[in-house]
């Protein structure tokens, strides 16, 4: 089964201190696919950048998430495995809480909103929520590492392209709130 096609992932952290990887289980806790963090410290302190793979079971790539530098608004872009763009992820300035936009190229718009606590978090397009994501206590120890696992649930009829997106936004989420959590 594709990583596209799971209805429940769980994107557990693996590494924590310069890289974001993850392992990325589905709803029986089998490897459904990985998150690899590309560029060095030193790359990051130089160029101000880094990139993310999402790689399925058979280590195919389905995505790259590009972190590049921003000076005012976290702006994140996701590309196909052929490096094509096919959207963008901007953070929203919103006291209390979590909001990104997410703009593909086709032209559809989907927006995550997060609750308060920064437990909970919502997909929605159109009006109609796609997927649903929840953070989980990794553990004292795991916790003090700063890794976190999350639990991210679609709709059963969201379409490839969206749950393509969504899978992104997921490194984009940590990445956000790991700044928030700096800051």
């Amino acid at each position: 089964m594709s990583l596209l096609t799971h209805n429940t992932l769980l994107f557990q952290q693996v590494t924590a201190l310069v890289t974001n990887d993850f392992a990325i289980l589905d709803g029986e806790g089998q490897v459904a696919g990985r998150v690899e963090t590309h560029g060095s410290l030193g790359s990051l302190l130089v160029k101000g950048s880094r990139h993310f793979t999402v790689r399925d079971v058979d280590d195919q790539p389905v995505l790259t998430v590009r972190d590049p530098l921003n000076l005012v608004r976290d702006t994140f872009e996701l590309h196909l495995p052929d490096d094509s763009a096919f959207g963008q992820v901007r953070r929203r300035f919103v006291a209390l809480t979590t909001r990104l936009d997410i703009s593909l190229a086709p032209g559809a718009l989907i927006e995550l909103k997060g609750n308060l606590t920064g437990l909970k978090f919502t997909f929605t397009t159109r009006g109609h929520v796609v997927a649903r994501v929840s953070r989980t206590w990794p553990g004292l120890a795991r916790g003090l590492l700063g890794r976190s696992t999350y639990a991210l649930t679609f709709e059963p009829e969201t379409p490839v392209e969206i749950r393509r997106a969504i899978i992104g936004t997921m490194v984009v989420l940590d990445l956000v709130r790991h700044k928030d959590t700096n800051n």
